[in-house]
């Protein structure tokens, strides 16, 4: 991470496939200049599938900045080029906030990498790209 970053474990509880899940959520996040930048861990109960959980937990990032799913886009993201391994990718923009998150399934685990910065700032996605494409995986 860019700075040092403050730690929290929390329950958390989504929606998948018409039942709520809950789980441990272990984030890392900090403030860089304008800037916020987190990295959560989200275990995979064995009764859920990780896609579904990844999907729920990806709406409730968007629910959390009041955002509609119609202003995002969200694509397929490699983790970088050591790493075969392939996720998805989100970016959202409204008049309030900006933010990218890239999320990644290894064994038992949903990651999340999180860019926060202002609706106007036109670096946002320039550096959200270093910070995922930086991360090195086991």
């Amino acid at each position: 991470m860019p700075c040092k970053p403050e730690q929290a474990t929390r329950t958390v509880t989504l929606q998948t496939d018409q039942k709520l899940v809950s789980t441990e959520l272990h984030l890392q996040a900090c403030k860089a200049g304008r800037m916020q930048f987190a990295l959560g861990e989200l275990k995979i109960p064995l009764e859920s599938k990780a896609e579904a959980l990844l999907e729920s937990w990806r709406l409730a990032n968007l629910a959390a900045l009041k955002a509609q799913q119609s202003q995002s886009v969200t694509q397929p993201r490699e983790v970088n080029r050591k790493s075969p391994m392939l996720g998805i990718q989100t970016r959202v923009k409204t008049d309030q906030h900006q933010a990218q998150w890239a999320w990644f399934i290894v064994d038992n685990t949903i990651y999340q990498l999180g860019v926060y910065g202002e609706p106007d700032d036109k670096k946002l996605a320039e550096i959200a790209d270093t910070y995922f494409s930086g991360i090195e995986w086991p």
